[in-house]
């Protein structure tokens, strides 16, 4: 029996929010997870949704079926440590056939790790629904 394929590891901060947007496109909760340190922290968007345990916060997401894009803003650096200030962003059909579009700012604790690539510590994730295009300003 061959070794899995093991998921791409980030080798810069920002790229760990890469990752685990494109394991989330792709529908691979493990390869998101592999982007998360063992006891990271996650507050999603949702009041009721699973507070800091990350396989359901991510396990929630991924329920809605849709492609996640992340634009990353800032990325503050220290040796060893980094916070990565982003834009998440979704829309399309969900599974219930209702449309959904969710963008928000988003910011990430990323450490690096002793072989040199860079892991998820904390994640904020403040996703809203965006408002219906009416043409009327707001």
């Amino acid at each position: 029996m061959s070794d899995p394929i093991q998921p791409p590891a980030a080798r810069r901060p920002e790229e760990a929010l890469e990752l685990a947007s494109q394991a989330l496109s792709d529908g691979d909760l493990e390869a998101a997870l592999a982007q998360y340190e063992p006891g990271a922290h996650l507050v999603t968007w949702r009041p009721d949704g699973p507070e800091g345990e990350v396989r359901s916060a991510l396990s929630c997401f991924m329920a809605l079926r849709l492609p996640l894009a992340v634009q990353i803003g800032t990325v503050l650096s220290a040796p060893g440590l980094a916070l990565v200030i982003c834009e998440r962003h979704t829309a399309g059909t969900g599974p219930d056939g209702e449309e959904v579009k969710y963008r928000g700012h988003g910011c990430a604790v990323v450490r690096e790790q002793p072989d040199g690539t860079w892991r998820i510590a904390a994640d904020a994730w403040h996703l809203g629904i965006e408002p219906l295009e009416t043409g009327i300003p707001v």
